[in-house]
This record gives C-alpha cells, sequence and structure tokens, in this order.
C-alpha cells in the first residue's frame, strides 16, 4: 500500500506541474507582446515623430515671432510689448496683467544676449512665453512677449515624457518580464504545495482502508471468519470495504451452517442405526421377562412377588428405550414438509386449547394463510412450549407461555417467549446441536427437531434469551409453495 500512496503522490505533483511550463510560456508570450518589437516599435516612432512635429512647429512659432518683434519695435512706444498669436500688439492692460502674474519676464528677456551685427535676441520660452529683446539705437532694448498656442507645451511635455518612459521599459524589458513572472511561479509554487497536501490527505483517507482491506483478506485467508474492517472510506472504497464485511458474515454464516448440518447428518445417521440396533431386542426381553413371570408354578409368594417386581421395573424401562427409540427415530427420519394452504392463526388457536391458561395468543386472532405443513409445524410449537414451560418451573414463576404470530414480507414471524430461568449467552450457539441440553433429563433433540422443521419449510429460527428474565424464540416462515428448499437432512433439493 506504500507503493500506491506513492504512485498517487506523484500523480498529483505531475498533475499540478504539468500546466506550469506552458502557463509560463504563455505568460512569457504575452508580455513579450505587451513590450516587443510588434508594438513597442511603431509606438515608439509615433511619439517620436510627433515631438519632433511639436520642436518643429515651435522652431516655425519662435522665427515668425523673432520677425514680428524686430517690426513691432519700430514703432512701439514702450518699453514692452505683448503680441497675440496673429503677431498684433495687445492692450496694455493685459501686458500689466501678464507682468503683474509673472515680473520675472521683464528682467530674464532684458538679459537675452544679442548676437554681434543683429537688432533682435534669439527667442527663448519662459513656461508658455516667448520672450525677446530688440535693440534700438541711443535707447533701451524693447522686450516683446507673446503667448505660445494654449495645450501646446502640455502636449509636447506627453509625448517627452511618453517616449522617455517607453524607451527605459524597453531597455528593462529582461526585468519587467521577470517582475511579473517571478511572482506567477511563486503563487503557483504555493498552490502546488497546498494541492500537494490536500491531495496527500485525500490519498490517506482512500487508502487506509484499502490497506485495512488488504490486512483483512490476509486474516480470513488464513480462517479468521470473525474479523472486520474498521475503517470505512468515501465512496466506491467505502462500499467495497462495507461489501467485504458483508461478504465475511455470509460466509461466517454458512460456515455455521455447514457444520451444524454435518453434525445433524451426523446424530441422524448415528440415531438411525442406535434406534434399529436398541428397538430390535426391545420387545424380546420385555416377553422374555413376562413369560418367566408367568411359567412359575411355585407357591412362594415372596418370590413371586419378586418377579412381579422385576417384571414392573423391566417394563417401565423397556418403555423408557421405547421412547428414546421413538426420540431418536423422530429426530432421524424428519418428513419431509407436505406444503398445504392452512392458516396460521387457527393452528395457534388449536394450541391455545390444548394448554389452556398456560398459553396465551398475541398479535390478534386475524388469519394468516400460507403454505406450510400444519403437522410438523404444531410438533414444533409444541416442542418450543414445552421447553417454555419448563424453564417457568426452574426458575419457579407460574408457568405461562405467550405465542405471536405477526405478518412479513415475505411470510410470517412466529415468536415463542416465556419468563423462564433463560440461556446463558455461551450457551446460544449450541442449543440446536443434538446432544446439547442443560436439563436433568432428555437427549437434547428438541430444539434440533424444531430447526431441521423450520429448514424443511425453507424459514429460520432465532433466538434471544436473558438469564433471570426469559427467552424467546422467533421463526421466520416464508409460507410459499417452494419455500421448502431443504431436505430433512438438510441438503439442498435438485
Amino acid at each position: 500500500m506504500k507503493r500506491i500512496s506513492t504512485r498517487l503522490a506523484i500523480s498529483f505533483l505531475l498533475v499540478a506541474l504539468l500546466p506550469t511550463l506552458p502557463l509560463s510560456l504563455v505568460v512569457r508570450d504575452l508580455l513579450e507582446r505587451r513590450f516587443g518589437p510588434a508594438i513597442a516599435d511603431p509606438l515608439e516612432q509615433a511619439l517620436a515623430a510627433g515631438l519632433a512635429e511639436s520642436r518643429a512647429y515651435f522652431q516655425l512659432l519662435r522665427a515668425q515671432f523673432q520677425t514680428r518683434a524686430a517690426a513691432v519695435a519700430v514703432v512701439a512706444g514702450e518699453q514692452a510689448v505683448l503680441l497675440d498669436e496673429q503677431g498684433r500688439a495687445q492692450p496694455t492692460g493685459a501686458l500689466a496683467a501678464l507682468l503683474a502674474a509673472r515680473p520675472e519676464l521683464l528682467g530674464n528677456a532684458a538679459a537675452l544676449p544679442v548676437t554681434a551685427g543683429e537688432t533682435v535676441a534669439i527667442p527663448e520660452r519662459f513656461g508658455d512665453v516667448l520672450a525677446t529683446a530688440v535693440v534700438r539705437d541711443g535707447g533701451p532694448p524693447v522686450i516683446v512677449l507673446q503667448h505660445l498656442p494654449v495645450g501646446m507645451m502640455d502636449s509636447a511635455r506627453a509625448l517627452a515624457e511618453g517616449l522617455g518612459l517607453l524607451r527605459a521599459v524597453r531597455g528593462e524589458q529582461g526585468r519587467v518580464v521577470l517582475s511579473f513572472v517571478g511572482p506567477f511561479l511563486l503563487v503557483y509554487a504555493v498552490l502546488i504545495l497546498v494541492a500537494l497536501g490536500a491531495g496527500a490527505l485525500w490519498t490517506r483517507r482512500m487508502v487506509a482502508p484499502l490497506e485495512a482491506l488488504v490486512g483483512a483478506t490476509r486474516r480470513v485467508a488464513g480462517g479468521d471468519l470473525e474479523f472486520r474492517v474498521a475503517a470505512h472510506g468515501p465512496g466506491e472504497v467505502g462500499e467495497l470495504v462495507r461489501s467485504f464485511d458483508t461478504m465475511i458474515g455470509r460466509l461466517l454464516e454458512q460456515r455455521r451452517d455447514l457444520a451444524r448440518l454435518e453434525r445433524a447428518a451426523a446424530w441422524r445417521g448415528m440415531a438411525r442405526t442406535l434406534a434399529h440396533e436398541v428397538k430390535n431386542p426391545l420387545t424380546p426381553i420385555l416377553l422374555a421377562v413376562q413369560e418367566m413371570r408367568d411359567s412359575y408354578r411355585g407357591g412362594d409368594e415372596r418370590y413371586r412377588a419378586l418377579l412381579d417386581e422385576c417384571t414392573t421395573i423391566v417394563g417401565e424401562e423397556v418403555e423408557s428405550l421405547r421412547r428414546l427409540v421413538r426420540e431418536f427415530g423422530e429426530f432421524a427420519k424428519l418428513p419431509k414438509p407436505e406444503l398445504r394452504r392452512d392458516d396460521l392463526s387457527e393452528l395457534a388457536r388449536d394450541l391455545q386449547h390444548l394448554y389452556g391458561e398456560r398459553l396465551t395468543l398475541g398479535g390478534g386472532t386475524t388469519p394468516l394463510c400460507g403454505w406450510f405443513d400444519a403437522g410438523a409445524m404444531r410438533r414444533a410449537l409444541i416442542n418450543l412450549i414445552d421447553n417454555g414451560l419448563a424453564a417457568c418451573r426452574e426458575a419457579g414463576v407460574p408457568e405461562r407461555v405467550e405465542i405471536s404470530l405477526a405478518p412479513a414480507t415475505p411470510g410470517a414471524h412466529l415468536t415463542v417467549r416465556d419468563r423462564g430461568s433463560g440461556i446463558r449467552a455461551e450457551n446460544l450457539d449450541r442449543i440446536f446441536e443434538p446432544d446439547f441440553t442443560t436439563k436433568g433429563d432428555g437427549m437434547g433433540l428438541g430444539l434440533a427437531i424444531v430447526q431441521g422443521i423450520v429448514a424443511g419449510h425453507g424459514g429460520i429460527v432465532r433466538v434471544a434469551s436473558t438469564p433471570g428474565v426469559g427467552t424467546a424464540f422467533t421463526i421466520e416462515l416464508p409460507l410459499t409453495p417452494v419455500g421448502a428448499g431443504l431436505d430433512p437432512d438438510g441438503e439442498v433439493e435438485a
């Protein structure tokens, strides 16, 4: 069984590991597609093109602004001028508002260097504002400012950041893929361990009954039919164990029945021989003694009285032997039941008339009809009733026996119950054996005869007894015309 456990554990491990490689490859492929050339290259090219276009547009705006600034400074009467997007000078109020919000613009623009031979400094961007300084002869420079188109710088900044991030990610592609695959493999490893633990517990639960079953088969092979498997597993394994226990229980019953039938057959053989050998000499012995008594012609009265007494004793003993021979003969030659449709309730009422107050009926008087041999069943019930009355006498209680009938599927149950001395537990398995008795007289054949009659009807006899409380014999009869499946010797009919 250890090999089975090992194989199951390895199977669980393989089943858990099989998806690992393909899943890892799928995750890796998805990540590579996410950051691979098929997607990243076009994206990088688009971002770079957008950024280049933004820069070119900015250069164009700066060149146009430089030209406009030179033209505006010629006619400007102020030290600073604010242009709109079309290059027109704005009212002084708009300029004042801008300078109030950003006073550093004038100083930054005034500090712009002017190339030798030029009158306009190269424009610079300060936030979203272009600024330049125009030199005039004999006076201070004129500061020219212009707002850039709304959102232009934000768009350019977003393009630059996106392109930088994309290039950074592509540079760290291996680490990014590993950062995804690593946690995946870790989580999958934990799941595998959990699956293996659960599989080991389930395997143990399933294999334990099989191990117990193997041990049970060894014990049964050694002849121990009393052993039962204590472990019961789930599903089909549990059903297998329960079926095994049921099978062994039936084998034990069959072995007991076979042993009982073998003993009964041996006793019947001996009973036939004994009845034949003993019955034949009894009548000549009695006749010889009587002839000796009748042939005496003397006058000795004492001797004649002795002959009469001896004749009486021999007659009584011969009659006792005859009763013994009849009992052996009845046991040895149990007739095959002659099944006829009859009423068990009527048979019980007939027995009540026979025993009077000593027998009471239970279970009502409803007719309970079926196929049985009324004479044989009467004989079996009389044996049980007599045994019950004797048990009451032995216990010193009133002689009362109850017989009850109840319908069953199939047939009927007859129970003969007394309140007598009861039967000790160690004797319950032997009471149906011939020659077993706890009484001072008798040959112990009564219950063996009862069992033979009931078996001839295809039924069984069960007994339940508590010492000091009483005993109940229950006869289960099929009451069917084919119910009698055993002949008087206990052999199955062909």
